[in-house]
């Protein structure tokens, strides 16, 4: 039997062989989780993933707030502020502002209720109660099972999808992507208030553009044509 070198200690080695074998399982075990939560067809690569200058994804919303049934087909020929949020919405009062501000000017803002940490089923009278709370005029959307946030879906590192937001023109056309959910005029935080004068700044552009001539600017929503 060979010696034990001095100081060795057997049960030691093993303890820690044992450590790495569960952290490994438990990293399996996240990674069938998140591969049954969005299934084969859903995960998002690089190549797939939206960017700037992509067509706006239709929208798939069982369940509207301050709506009836929308999509992003009736909005053809506004600027659309799309904006994915979850219970604790950030820079709640900049969506409000930007719309109350812009919609008079063809500006529609509509938010998506995404829960986290992961799709399932949604109690629709809560997010009623959380779109009240927050003072949102707007269309909200209940995105209880991320079919649309998966059709929007970012891969940057530090984009958060229960945040992101996305300006798109009147031609249907992402123009804009602002990963974290954070622009306020009057933060602390002078890279949060960039933030917010580069939205506004950008909104105010696409507002100016032309409008398609296919759809007048004050075309009352309604199926596309």
């Amino acid at each position: 039997m060979p010696a034990r070198a001095p100081g060795s200690n057997p049960r030691r080695g093993r303890k820690a062989r044992s450590v790495w074998l569960a952290g490994l399982l438990l990293g399996a075990s996240c990674a069938s989780n998140l591969w049954a939560q969005f299934g084969n067809d859903d995960l998002v690569s690089d190549r797939s993933a939206i960017r700037v200058g992509a067509v706006a994804p239709s929208w798939i919303i069982r369940n509207w707030i301050n709506s009836g049934p929308l999509d992003i087909g009736q909005l053809q020929g506004k600027v659309i502020l799309v904006r994915f949020f979850s219970d604790s919405p950030q820079s709640a009062a900049t969506l409000n502002e930007f719309y109350r501000t812009y919609r008079d000017q063809g500006l529609a803002v509509v938010g998506f209720y995404t829960p986290q940490p992961m799709p399932g089923e949604t109690d629709v009278d809560g997010v009623r109660r959380l779109v009240l709370a927050m003072g949102f005029e707007f269309p909200v959307g209940v995105d209880a099972r991320w079919e649309t946030v998966n059709r929007y879906w970012l891969t940057e590192a530090d984009a958060d999808m229960g945040a992101a937001a996305f300006l798109i023109d009147r031609k249907g056309v992402i123009r804009f992507i602002q990963g974290r959910g954070l622009y306020e005029k009057d933060s602390p935080n002078r890279a949060v208030r960039r933030e917010y004068e580069t939205m506004q700044r950008l909104i105010e552009q696409l507002l100016k553009e032309n409008v398609p001539a296919s759809e007048p600017a004050n075309a009352p929503p309604g199926p596309r044509r």
